[in-house]
Formats: structure tokens, C-alpha cells, sequence
């Protein structure tokens, strides 16, 4: 199949593996819209390719996995255009509808929407020194892509707290420790490991695998659907404050937001 912009597709047709990379390295494969539209769709048709059972999700071979949302480009949604545009949930649903195993690859910066993204996938592989974090609130907004839900289900409210409020990272190792990810080695074999779990899933039946994800989904399903859109109606609000223009400034001009909390 074809590769998108920024996005790279290889297919191992004897193992059932599908290796999609972000590659946008000049913005630390920072999502854009485009590039948003581009994994939209390539998940799509991987989905519909009875030849892949698994997909592995990986940033630069030395990373990062993912630097989140393109500032430049978040930084000029209002309120009402992301109510309009429905800002991500295509990207969410595309994760949230797909319905064979991904395992994330994560070397170096997971960070923002690329921490969602990786929560998404339904295992983590990650270098011993690879950084998590939802920065968003530095910038002067929330996660928006299911960080708020997915952490604190993956860590406990009082942690998760503490991360989505300060903007704080944290390791690959800590996140092993507590279960999200499921294991750490040095980034150099990241890739390798990730796709060895992939083949060893692949060699199972494809339709029980797809059922067996389904199944365990089901429990994040039942409440994770109705605290996402929530999260949304709340992200979205931070696009008409005056502190989102702020935090989305000074990133953009490499300086320390001045929040003045209106």
C-alpha cells in the first residue's frame, strides 16, 4: 500500500506485520492535520487488509515517538471550530474502531497527543530512557485525545493528577513498573522487540485475535467513551481563553507563558 506524507508504510506479508512510521523529524513528528488525515486513513486500509494481522506504530528510529499536536496549527482553533470540526475524534475513533493489535514502539519523547496515541495502542514497547508526559497545560490547555481517561485509569487518580496538573514526564521505566507500559529495553532493540511481540501474536488465529481484543476493550469501552467526550467538551473550551493564546504564543516564540488565569 501507499505511504502518506510524514507517515511510512512497510508490510511483511509472511509474518502479517505492519510497520507504520511517523516521519516528520523537522517537527518531531508533531501531528499535523495532514498528517492526522494521512494515519486516518492508512489505519483504515490496514484494517481492511486481510494480510495484516498486527501493526507496530513507530516514531524515528532514534526517536521521537511523537511531539503531540502542532502548536502552529492548534494554536489558531477557536472554540467553535473545534465543536465544528469535531478536533481529533477522527484520529481517536481511527485507534478506538481498528480492530487488530498495535503495539507502540516508543523511543524518546512520547509527549502530548503523541503520550495519547501511544496509550491508544493496545501494548507499549518502550526504550528504558523514553519520556512520557502531557505538557498541555504549560501550553495553557488539557489532553484532548484521551489522556485525561486513560491515565488516570492507568495510574490511579492521584498520580495522574499530579501529571496532567504539573505537565511533569515520566519514564519508560516508572510506566512499566505500573503496567502501562509492558516493557522496557534499550532503545536500540525497541523496534526489534516490538516487532518480535507483534510476530508472535501474529502466528495466532487473526479472527480470535481481533475477538480477544474486542473482549478486553469491552471494559475500557464502558466508561472510557463517555469521559472522552467529556474531556472534548472541556479541551475545546480552553481554545477561547485568553491563557490558551498565551501559552500557544510563548511556545511558539520560546519564551515562558505569563498565564494572567482568564
Amino acid at each position: 500500500m501507499a505511504s502518506s506524507q510524514d507517515i511510512s508504510v512497510a508490510i511483511d506479508n509472511e509474518t502479517g506485520v505492519a510497520l507504520v512510521r511517523l516521519e516528520r523529524p523537522a517537527k518531531r513528528n508533531a501531528f499535523s492535520q495532514a498528517m492526522i488525515d494521512g494515519l486516518v486513513s492508512i489505519l483504515a486500509q490496514l484494517d481492511a487488509n486481510d494480510s495484516v494481522r498486527v501493526v507496530v506504530l513507530a516514531g524515528c528510529p532514534d526517536g521521537p515517538f511523537c511531539a503531540g499536536m502542532d502548536i502552529a496549527e492548534l494554536s489558531q482553533i477557536t472554540t467553535p471550530e473545534g465543536h465544528r470540526r469535531r478536533f481529533l475524534k477522527d484520529l481517536t475513533d481511527a485507534f478506538a474502531n481498528f480492530s487488530k493489535p498495535v503495539v507502540a514502539a516508543v523511543v524518546g519523547y512520547a509527549l502530548g497527543g503523541g503520550f495519547e496515541i501511544a496509550l491508544a495502542c493496545d501494548m507499549i514497547i518502550a526504550a528504558e530512557d523514553a519520556v512520557f508526559g502531557l505538557p498541555e497545560v504549560k501550553i495553557g490547555t488539557i489532553p484532548g485525545a484521551g489522556g485525561t481517561q486513560r491515565l488516570a485509569r492507568g495510574l490511579g487518580k492521584q498520580r495522574a493528577m499530579e501529571l496532567i496538573l504539573t505537565g511533569e514526564s515520566i519514564s519508560g521505566k516508572e510506566l512499566a513498573a505500573s503496567g502501562i507500559v509492558n516493557k522496557t529495553f534499550p532503545r536500540q532493540e525497541v523496534l526489534a522487540q516490538a516487532k518480535g511481540l507483534a510476530e508472535r501474536i501474529g502466528r495466532m488465529s487473526g479472527p480470535v485475535a481481533r475477538l480477544a481484543k474486542q473482549a478486553v476493550l469491552t471494559a475500557e469501552k464502558s466508561h472510557i467513551v463517555e469521559g472522552m467526550a467529556t474531556e472534548r467538551l472541556l479541551y475545546y473550551s480552553t481554545f477561547g481563553l485568553g491563557d490558551f493564546k498565551e501559552g500557544q504564543a510563548a511556545f511558539l516564540e520560546k519564551r515562558p507563558a505569563m498565564f494572567r488565569h482568564h
